[in-house]
């Protein structure tokens, strides 16, 4: 079954987060949220997005539009900013008082980032964001590398497609949902058995045991539950 999964892309509009020289974080962020929207959809997620342009969006708009659409988890990307450019490195923040479900949620995604690699490991860290306080399911604000920091951009640019996976691979890790490589997720799909086509219950009940042993979903359905479902 697929999860609903809110991807914030930090800043917009006239909003334009941290910049450094022609770079702005609001670009940067839509552009990793567009990459990791297209990942889970892929995998069959249903994804909503705050924004897919170069949209400004309040804060308590965001919030609300994840908590209105009752979302299994928040995940807003932005860049980092420091006014010393030694700053580098990527770090995961949870509310303040978050407990274990949120934590564990952002190292997923911390650790695959991490792998794939990044100049340094700040860690999964606490603090006070609206997003995080306001969001009404497990949440995190993912901040990968420091914009003023030329070794964490070349990073970004030259594995933007490794940190979209990483991401989106840590978001369903943190759901508990399978990540398929390289592959689309396939539909669930149920096999009926119908009793009445058995004549006999015990057949239907042993024919569909051997089903179920094939790795197969399957249910039994009576002549009474099927006229039901007509």
């Amino acid at each position: 079954m697929s999860k609903i999964i809110y991807l914030d892309a930090g800043h917009g509009g006239a909003d334009a987060g941290a910049v450094s020289g022609s770079r702005y974080e609001k670009n940067d962020n839509l552009n990793m949220a567009k990459a990791v929207k297209a990942l889970l959809v892929k995998q069959g997620q249903a994804v909503i997005m705050t924004r897919e342009d170069d949209t400004f969006v309040s804060l308590a708009g965001r919030t609300q539009k994840a908590n209105e659409a009752d979302a299994d988890i928040f995940v807003s990307l932005h860049r980092n900013s420091f006014t010393n450019a030694a700053a580098n490195g990527a770090e995961v923040w949870v509310y303040t008082s978050a407990g274990a479900v949120d934590v564990g949620a952002a190292a997923e995604v911390l650790e695959r980032l991490a792998e794939v690699g990044v100049q340094s490991n700040r860690g999964v860290k606490k603090g006070n964001y609206h997003v995080l306080r306001e969001s009404l399911m497990p949440s995190m604000l993912v901040e990968l590398g420091f914009i003023g920091n030329a070794i964490d951009n070349q990073l970004l640019d030259t594995r933007f497609d490794a940190y979209a996976e990483a991401i989106a691979r840590g978001i369903c890790a943190a759901l508990g949902v399978a990540y398929i490589t390289g592959g689309t997720a396939q539909a669930e799909v149920l096999y009926r058995v119908q009793v009445g086509a058995f004549g006999v219950k015990a057949n239907a009940e042993a024919f569909l045991a051997k089903v179920r042993e094939m790795g197969l979903d399957a249910f039994l359905v009576t002549q009474d539950t099927a006229k039901k479902e007509e």
